[in-house]
Formats: structure tokens, sequence, C-alpha cells
């Protein structure tokens, strides 16, 4: 068997909080006073050096789920020697954490939105929420719960989402790992450059590279990256980030011809990132903040299941704050923004772990909060 990092469970533990952070950040979206989404680039004509760094933290952590998908899969497909007894018993495992969070945080989510509709029914923040809540039905619930026909009520849900379901068709994942690896990255792999759903999907970045993940460990692919490449992977991404984000100075990234190669685009850079930022966290490991993000490590699942609705909270209550609309004050409140929602989660997470560890397992889909 190939040697592994000494370190990789740390590893593992600081890219969870690196990414989840990372995901509070491009889960800001655009600024306040932004007519153009960063997903389509900055903005050329107004705040450009705020838009371009919006667009460009967002871009750049679409890596962000591939990588936490990637590290999924390597932990699922570690199957030792009863494999059909580990898979079945995992499977198992997975709905007390992955499941049962899912449907109360989604119901949790409704909840606030329902007393906000209560408190100020005309406030456009209800809008955030991507339920009806003037006119709710049953199906509507399960809708906003479960994401049936797009994505559940606490949008960042569709990665638990689909996670679950990479789970449920884990035992022919397995079969494929076994008989055909090759063929299921080349077949899954098409799925993911096209966007093809296979109808109960989201989309296919998660069973993608949770794929990947269980292909690496299967296959006992080395999980160790030199600093030296590290580094070039990581400028190079950056610079194809920076380049995506600048977009709108040579085209129009709104119309289809031009989105969908930019998208495309995008796409395929994508596991240049997952390479980058795992050696950066592998890198991240060996210093004082990596043991600092390691410790909280079990702080990663409530940080990604509670930051919104607070960021959309914090987003607006800090923008009434903004002395001028200028770039400078622009990007401060996107930093304090994100970094007060992170303290109003951790402070939530030590509370309620202080009061029920259990509790907070349930929440934190089985960890501890340290």
């Amino acid at each position: 068997m190939r040697s592994l990092p000494a370190s990789l469970p740390t590893t593992i533990e600081v890219a969870r909080v690196v990414l989840v952070i990372g995901l509070v950040f491009l889960h800001y979206f655009s600024f306040p006073n932004s007519r153009v989404s960063p997903f389509t680039g900055f903005d050329p004509d107004s705040h450009s050096f705020a838009t371009f760094v919006n667009s460009f933290v967002l871009l750049f952590f679409f890596s962000a789920v591939p990588l936490l998908s990637t590290i999924s899969g390597w932990l699922f497909f570690g199957l030792a020697d009863h494999p059909l007894q580990t898979l079945t018993r995992r499977m198992r495992n997975r709905i007390g954490s992955l499941l049962l969070p899912l449907l109360t945080w989604n119901l949790a989510t409704i909840a606030v939105g329902f007393l906000l509709h209560a408190v100020a029914p005309t406030t456009g923040l209800l809008g955030e929420f991507r339920f009806d809540f003037d006119e709710p039905s049953l199906f509507g619930v399960v809708d906003g719960v479960l994401g049936l026909t797009g994505l559940p009520v606490a949008f960042q849900f569709w990665f638990v989402r689909d996670l679950f379901l990479s789970v449920l068709v884990s035992p022919l994942l397995w079969l494929i790992l076994r008989h055909a690896p090759l063929a299921g990255v080349a077949v899954l792999g098409a799925s993911w450059v096209l966007d093809f759903t296979f109808g109960i999907f989201i989309r296919t970045d998660v069973l993608f590279f949770f794929f990947l993940g269980g292909f690496a460990r299967m296959r006992q692919v080395p999980l160790n990256v030199s600093w030296h490449t590290t580094k070039i992977l990581l400028l190079t991404y950056a610079l194809l980030m920076a380049a995506r984000a600048l977009a709108p100075l040579w085209l129009d990234p709104t119309t289809p011809p031009h989105q969908d190669v930019l998208d495309l685009a995008t796409r395929l850079a994508r596991p240049l990132g997952v390479i980058a930022c795992w050696g950066l966290c592998l890198r991240l490991t060996t210093t004082p903040l990596g043991g600092f993000f390691a410790r909280y490590g079990g702080f990663a699942f409530f940080l990604h299941a509670s930051h919104f609705p607070i960021i959309i909270f914090v987003k607006y209550l800090l923008w009434r704050l903004v002395p001028a609309e200028t770039d400078a004050w622009m990007l401060a409140h996107y930093a304090a923004s994100v970094a007060v929602t992170v303290s109003i989660a951790a402070a939530g997470a030590a509370v309620i772990f202080r009061l029920s560890p259990a509790l907070y397992a349930f929440l934190a889909g089985g960890r501890r909060f340290v």
C-alpha cells in the first residue's frame, strides 16, 4: 500500500473549515448596491475593483464543493476487509449525519422565514428564501426541504442533498469502481461537463467528485502534493479565475454563446482548483493557523448548515452602517459580513454544545464542537 501523509486526518479537518468559510464568502453573493451578479464577472462601469474582488473570490471557491465531495468519497470508500458490510453500515450512518440534519435545518429555515413574514411581510429579504410565504402548501414545504424542483430553502443544503443521493447509489458506484473504474470516470465526468443530472441530482458536481474520491481511495492514488507544485497550481488557478472575472472587458457573459463557453471553461478549471486547494491545506496543516482550524473541524458542518440565513440579515443590517459606497467600504463590508456571520455561528455552536453535546452532534452531522 502506498504511504499516506501522516497528517492526513488533520489536513481533512483543516480543509473542511477553510472550504466552508470559503463558501460563506461565496454565499455573500453580490453587493447590495451592485447591478451585476458576481457569477458573470466584475462590473467594468461601476465599482470595478470591489466587484472584481467579489467575483474572483466567488469563482475561486467554486472548487470548494468538488474538494469537499472528493474528501467525502475518499473517506466513504475506505472499505477495509468487509466492503459490503462496511458499505451498508455507512449508508445507514449517513441517514443521521446527512439526511436528518438536512430535514431539521431546512424546516428551521422555513420557520425563520415565516417569523420574518409575520413581522415584516413586505421586506425584500423574504425573496432570499425562495419560498412562497403568502400561499404556503404542503408540497411547497416538502419541496423547500428536499429540493425536489430546485434548491432547498436553505440553498447550501443542495450539497448535502446530492451527497446523500450519492451515498444511496454508492453500491452501484462501488461496483463500477471495482470492475470499470476508468469507464466510470469517463461517463460521470462527461455527465458533469455536460451538466446532465440523471433526473435526481441538482448538479452532478458532488456525484462526480465523490466518485473520484472513491477512485483515489480504492486505487491508492498518492495524496501528497509538494509545496512547489501547489504554488504553481494555485497561481495558475488564480490567474484563470481572475481572467474569468475580467471577462466582461471582452464580451457579454450573459448572452447564451458566451455564457455557455465561459461556464464550460470555469467548470473545466475546477479540478485544478481542487488539487491546488488540497495542496494548500496540506501546507497549512503544518502551521499554527492550521492547528487552530483543525481543532475546530467539528464546527465546519454546523457553519455550513447555519450560515444562511444568518448572512443575509448580517449583510443588509451592516450595509446601513456603510458611510460611503466606495470600493474600500464595500470590501470592508464584504469582509465584515463574513466575519460576523462566522462569529455568530461559532457563538451559537458553542452555546448549544455547552448546553447539550448530543443536540450539537445531531445538528452538526455527528461531530463535536471541539
